[in-house]
């Protein structure tokens, strides 16, 4: 129903604005369909999404946009087969409205400043260690300014809990400071302070806080750099400290993309760390030494692990080429146990090859403890062409012997119709053969 009142304030807002002379409506959005089969499971299904942005000019330099983002019905239909006898339709998906929401851009009083305010669902970024969302709904104000000091604000709901928070920046005596808090209902306050500061020529430095009162966890970050002066070759040393409580996960921070529950920087948990490093460039290479302690006992000790690293780039022609090697200790307090890591890579970004044919390509090797036996190979390469009965392919293909979190196997083809149409083939190959995806698609774009 909140999504709803949101759709129809913006259709009165055009309602009543086309009668005034002064006022001005502009209609734009995008509109996507893709249908699919795949070629394994015998499925075939549809993908279809509305974007609508209605923006309305009125007197007094006054702006109201409203903006619906909708998907349409996503189905999937099995085909009969043999083991299938009967075809079956699985119901949507998804369906309606998604997001929804009237911005208006303009001074709350005569004469005063210029402010961004929003209803409906919300987009908030005040940082991404405690406010990092889509998912509210309510109202936001941005761009209020107080002098030197720039103030945001929202208040909103979501799973059925007030939310509301304020963000503020300045900058003082080349200080830039900027703070923001969050509550969430009445079980849980999240704030966060940040600076950053430039006190000498050629030195950079940069610090965090923040904290999560519900679980009495908090998260640092600091690091500075400063760019060496007095020496024949341009030198940049680095160093920083970091710790994350591994019960730091503010509700509405940034998430995880395969894990939505658990926070963007869930592999921080309990750890601490320093680090240090130097770079330079010197005849055309780029060389990089870095080193690291830490620890992930979540008690600030840094006696878990320890490495050091170098490596080193160049372009020959215009062939990318850089190597690496990285030493690593673990448990250190029993019986260290070592890891050597080397990495070799070559390609190149889009290059025409031949007339009217652009490629790119890469490969990338890691090699550890220095055995051939269980080498990872990592190679890509795409090619798009606009010539002839050719014009608007494109294939793209990927192959990982030693594959993680993705595919280890990718190919896709694609042809873009003059007509506008887009067909293609995509194949994944996952260590899950549930996640592999084997199928044709078609599908139609357009913006107005």
């Amino acid at each position: 129903m909140k999504k709803l009142a949101v759709v129809l304030a913006a259709i009165m807002v055009a309602a009543l604005a086309l009668p005034v002379s002064a006022a001005t409506l502009d209609v734009g959005g995008k509109l996507s369909s893709e249908v699919y089969h795949d070629l394994t499971t015998k499925q075939t299904g549809t993908d279809t999404d509305l974007e609508l942005t209605l923006g309305v000019g009125l007197v007094g330099e006054q702006n109201v946009k409203g903006v619906l983002k909708m998907s349409g019905m996503k189905w999937v239909f099995s085909v009969p087969r043999a083991e299938q006898p009967s075809a079956q339709v699985a119901l949507p998906t998804e369906r309606g409205t998604v997001t929804a929401y009237l911005e208006a851009s303009g001074p709350y009083w005569t004469g005063g400043p210029s402010v961004i305010t929003r209803i409906g669902d919300l987009e908030l970024a005040y940082s991404p260690f405690i406010l990092d969302t889509s998912a509210i709904d309510g109202i936001s104000i941005s761009g209020m300014a107080f002098g030197s000091v720039g103030v945001d604000g929202f208040y909103g709901w979501a799973n059925n809990a007030t939310v509301r928070g304020a963000r503020a920046v300045t900058e003082f005596a080349g200080v830039g400071i900027d703070g923001a808090v969050v509550a969430v209902g009445d079980d849980e306050t999240d704030y966060m302070a940040h600076a950053t500061a430039r006190p000498m020529p050629g030195l950079a430095i940069e610090g965090l806080y923040a904290a999560q009162t519900s679980t009495r966890a908090a998260a640092m970050r600091a690091a500075a750099a400063y760019r060496i002066p007095l020496l024949p070759l341009p030198v940049t040393a680095s160093a920083g400290y970091r710790r994350t409580g591994s019960a730091f996960n503010p509700i509405y921070g940034a998430k995880d993309e395969d894990d939505p529950i658990k926070p963007a920087w869930k592999d921080e948990l309990g750890v601490a760390a320093i680090t240090a490093g130097l770079d330079t460039s010197v005849a055309g290479f780029d060389i990089a030494v870095d080193g690291e302690i830490l620890g992930n006992g979540n008690d600030g000790k840094l006696d878990d692990e320890r490495s050091i690293g170098a490596a080193v780039g160049t372009k020959v022609g215009w062939i990318d080429v850089a190597a690496g090697h990285k030493i690593t200790q673990t448990k250190l307090t029993e019986e260290p146990e070592t890891e050597n890591t080397t990495t070799l890579g070559v390609g190149f970004t889009e290059r025409p090859i031949l007339p009217n044919l652009v490629m790119s390509a890469s490969y990338n090797a890691t090699i550890t403890n220095f055995s051939l036996t269980g080498m990872r190979h990592v190679a890509k390469a795409a090619i798009g062409a606009d010539v002839g009965a050719f014009r608007g392919v494109s294939v793209s293909g990927m192959i990982d012997t030693l594959p993680k979190d993705g595919p280890g196997r990718q190919l896709g083809v694609e042809y873009g119709a003059p007509c506008g149409v887009k067909l293609g083939y995509s194949y994944e190959d996952y260590a899950d053969e549930a996640d592999d995806t084997n199928r044709v698609y078609a599908g139609l774009e357009v913006s107005f």
